[in-house]
């Protein structure tokens, strides 16, 4: 069952709204532009009533139906959603309703389905952040949560036994500062967002971390880069490629029978969009083989 604690709404004094508006650059940060975003969101709660009098369609970065939902401005997010209009949804009248209805990131999908015991430990990473500095994908949080969640749990974990080697000194041990904490583990974990690339790494640097740690992973960074990079050329020089396949029986990466974490190996690092069915035997194998070799 999933523990639907939001990542959008964590506490009063901060929100989510990176997911807005829903045709945005993709590029596009929070951080990018303070300033100027504080004062759109503030004009568009001060200017709600008038634009739902006259809704338009929205285009373009700025949404009017997005502003700071309280007086003290801290949180930000969708003036028409239903849960502020007893029930009835308003963002059909920007265009997008269809879009914002379904929109839930990938970070967002990662955080519900951990234990409520490693959110808590995720949020704290971001305790004194507002809400511009949490929405941001600069934030250190976001960043982790891009990876797979055997990855993030990994990282919580390996680091709380660290920190409490023992269930005692869990229970008894004193209480530990959260800003304190939180540093320590951005700088033994940003390694994951520093130097690697969850599209490319999620799926050998899982295989990696199952069977030595992530402790053995950043200790040996370089030989796992090197490692990594041999195995997206043998995936390109691979007799097996669609280059030397019947191209009726090619299909999509992604709808082999393999991990989506490892179809974004096959994209994003060989540029294997298509392979041929039935060949995830062989792929599975190959590359069991070439990790086995750190």
């Amino acid at each position: 069952m999933l523990n639907l604690a939001s990542l959008c709404f964590p506490d009063p004094e901060k929100s989510c709204f990176y997911c807005c508006p829903p045709i945005r650059d993709p590029a596009a940060d929070p951080l990018d532009t303070i300033a100027e975003r504080k004062l759109l969101l503030r004009n568009n709660r001060r200017e709600l009533q008038k634009n739902l009098a006259a809704p338009h369609e929205i285009s373009g970065e700025s949404c009017w139906g997005l502003g700071f939902l309280d007086d003290r401005e801290k949180q930000a997010g969708c003036l028409l959603h239903p849960l502020r209009h007893q029930g009835r949804d308003l963002r059909h009248l920007t265009g997008y309703q269809f879009k914002c209805a379904n929109a839930l990131c990938r970070e967002a999908q990662v955080f519900a389905v951990l234990s409520t015991c490693e959110q808590n430990f995720c949020l704290n990473l971001c305790r004194n952040m507002d809400s511009f500095h949490y929405s941001s994908r600069r934030n250190p949080l976001m960043r982790l949560l891009a990876w797979e969640k055997e990855i993030v749990q990994t990282a919580i974990h390996e680091f709380l036994t660290e920190e409490y080697p023992d269930q005692t000194s869990r229970e008894n041990g004193p209480s530990p500062d959260p800003d304190s904490q939180s540093d320590r583990f951005t700088a033994e974990y940003d390694f994951l967002w520093q130097k690697l690339d969850f599209r490319l790494d999620a799926y050998p640097a899982l295989y990696i971390a199952e069977r030595k740690g992530l402790h053995f992973l950043r200790q040996h960074l370089d030989d796992y880069l090197d490692l990594r990079n041999g195995l997206i050329n043998d995936l390109k020089k691979n007799q097996a490629l669609p280059k030397h396949s019947d191209s009726s029986n090619l299909i999509p990466a992604h709808k082999l029978n393999i991990p989506l974490s490892l179809s974004r190996l096959l994209k994003f690092g060989a540029d294997l969009w298509e392979m041929p069915a039935g060949c995830e035997e062989k792929l599975l194998q190959q590359i069991a083989e070439r990790l086995k070799m750190i």
